[in-house]
C-alpha cells in the first residue's frame, strides 16, 4: 500500500491539506498568543481549544478526497482492479491524515520555540494532550471519508466541514458531565490541572475505536465497522460516567509558588513565573502604599496557588471577607497576560484593574442599588491607590471636576492622615456601611 500512499501524498488533496492546516494554524496562534505564551500545557491545550476548527478542515478534506473519485468518473475502473476495496480508501484517507496533522505541528513547532525560551515549567503529560488531539483529527478525517463515499453532492466537503464545526460545539455545555470528553474538545482552562494517564488512555482508544468504525464502514466492511462500533461503545461508557472536566486536581508541580525576594511578597504559580517580574513590577508599588493599612493585604498571589477551598470569586454577605481576599493576601488571575515571546504582559490594565477591587464596596446589589453618592469615595480611593499624581503646581484646575478637587484636598493632607482616611474607607468599603461612605466623600468637599 506504500506505493499509493506516495501517490496520494504528491497527487491527492494532501498537499493542499498540509497547506491549509499549516496556514490555519498559524492563523489561530497569532490570534490569541495570551492562551499559549510560555507555557508548555496552555500550548497543550490550546491545540485541543482550536480542534474546533482544525476537525471542521479535516472532515471538509477527507470528504473532498473521498468523492474524487466519483467526480472523475473512475469508479468502474477501479472495482476491476485486483486490489482490495479498503485499500486505497485507507491509502486516501492515511494520507490526507498525514499531511494535514504535518502542516499542524508544523505550525505548533513554530510556536513551541518560542515557549521553550521562556517556559518556566515542563509537566509530564502535556504531550498526551497532543498525541489524544491528532488522533481526534485523523477520526475527523475518517468521518470526511464516509462522508464522501455516502453523500453524491459535490458540496457535500463544505457542508460536512460547517456541520462538525456547529456539532463540536454542543460537547461545550457538557463540561460537568464524563460525556464531554468524547469530543475532542479541550478546555484551555485546564492549563496546570492534572488529567489522568487513564483518562488519556480511554480517549486516545475511544477516537482510534471511532476511526475504525468510520472507515469501516466507509469501505462497506460490516464485520469490521461492528467489532470496532463495540470497542468504541465500551470505551465511551466509562468515559462517559466518569468524571467530569470541573473535578479534576491541580498538577501541584505546576502551582508551587515562586516569589519575589525584596519588597512586598507577590507570588505566582511555577507555570506562570516567566511572568513574575512584570506582575511584581505592577504589584510592589501597590503593597508599598497599602503597608501598616488596617484590613489591607500585605501580598499579592496568583490565585492558581491558593488553596483548594479557596474558590475566587466576591460573596455577597458583606460579613464575610471576599475570597479574592484572604488571610493578607490579594489573590490575582494571571489569565489571558502571557504574550507570544514571553515579555511583558498581554492585558496589563487587567491586572490592575484587579488591585480595584479593594475600594469597590461589597454590597448586596440583589437588594437593589446602593446611595449613588458613594461612588465619589471610591473614585477618590481608586485614585490614590494607583498614585494619580495631583496636577502640576501652576497649572489650570479642571472645570467642576469634583473628584479630582477632593483628590487634591486628600493628597494636602499628611501622609499618616492620607493612611488613615484610605483605612477608614476599605473599612467601611468591607462592610458597604453607606453613610460612612458618604462621610468619607463629603469630608473631602
Amino acid at each position: 500500500m506504500t506505493g499509493p500512499l506516495r501517490v496520494e501524498l504528491r497527487r491527492g488533496t494532501a498537499p493542499a491539506a498540509a497547506l491549509t492546516m499549516f496556514g490555519v494554524g498559524v492563523w489561530v496562534l497569532a490570534a490569541h498568543p495570551e492562551d499559549w505564551g510560555g507555557r508548555w500545557s496552555g500550548l497543550a491545550s490550546y491545540l485541543r481549544v482550536s480542534t474546533l476548527v482544525f476537525c471542521a478542515l479535516m472532515v471538509a478534506a477527507g470528504a473532498w478526497q473521498a468523492g474524487r473519485d466519483r467526480r472523475r468518473r473512475m469508479g468502474e475502473v477501479l472495482a476491476s482492479t485486483p486490489r482490495p476495496a479498503w485499500q486505497p480508501l485507507v491509502a486516501a484517507w492515511l494520507a490526507v491524515s498525514l499531511a494535514g496533522t504535518a502542516g499542524l505541528l508544523l505550525a505548533f513547532a513554530c510556536a513551541a520555540v518560542l515557549v521553550g525560551r521562556v517556559a518556566t515549567y515542563v509537566g509530564a503529560d502535556w504531550w498526551w494532550t497532543i498525541v489524544v488531539g491528532v488522533l481526534a483529527l485523523w477520526a475527523a478525517t475518517a468521518l470526511g471519508v464516509l462522508t464522501g463515499r455516502t453523500v453524491t453532492l459535490r458540496v457535500a466537503a463544505p457542508i460536512a466541514g460547517l456541520l462538525t464545526y456547529v456539532g463540536l460545539a454542543i460537547p461545550g455545555y457538557l463540561e460537568g458531565s464524563g460525556w464531554g470528553w468524547l469530543s475532542p474538545l479541550h478546555d484551555n482552562l485546564l492549563a496546570g490541572l492534572r488529567l489522568p494517564e487513564g483518562l488519556h488512555l480511554l480517549q486516545a482508544a475511544w477516537f482510534v475505536a471511532l476511526t475504525g468504525t468510520l472507515l469501516a464502514l466507509a469501505a462497506r466492511m460490516r464485520t469490521a465497522a461492528l467489532v470496532c462500533g463495540v470497542l468504541a461503545v465500551a470505551v465511551a461508557v466509562p468515559l462517559g460516567t466518569g468524571p467530569g472536566r470541573h473535578r479534576l486536581p491541580v498538577e501541584p508541580g505546576a502551582a508551587e509558588p515562586v516569589c519575589t525576594t525584596t519588597g512586598p511578597e507577590v507570588c505566582v504559580a511555577r507555570m506562570n513565573a516567566f511572568l513574575l517580574d512584570e506582575v511584581a513590577l505592577i504589584a510592589q508599588p501597590v503593597l508599598l502604599r497599602l503597608t501598616g493599612i488596617p484590613g489591607a493585604p500585605a501580598r499579592a498571589a496568583d490565585e492558581f496557588t491558593q488553596p483548594a477551598d479557596a474558590v475566587p470569586g466576591r460573596v455577597v454577605d458583606p460579613a464575610d471577607e471576599p475570597r479574592w481576599l484572604r488571610d493578607g493576601t490579594l489573590w490575582l488571575s494571571l489569565d489571558g497576560q502571557p504574550t507570544a515571546f514571553g515579555t511583558g504582559l498581554a492585558k496589563p490594565e487587567w491586572l490592575r484593574s484587579q488591585f480595584s477591587q479593594l475600594v469597590y464596596p461589597h454590597c448586596d446589589y440583589r437588594q437593589g442599588d446602593p446611595d449613588q453618592r458613594i461612588y465619589r469615595a471610591l473614585g477618590v480611593a481608586d485614585d490614590w491607590l494607583f498614585g494619580a499624581e495631583a496636577p502640576p503646581e501652576g497649572a489650570a484646575p479642571l472645570p467642576d471636576d469634583i473628584q479630582a478637587g477632593s483628590l487634591a484636598r486628600l493628597r494636602a493632607l499628611p501622609m499618616d492622615r492620607q493612611r488613615a482616611w484610605f483605612g477608614a474607607y476599605l473599612a467601611a468599603a468591607g462592610h458597604c456601611d453607606q453613610p460612612r461612605l458618604i462621610a468619607l466623600g463629603e469630608e473631602l468637599s
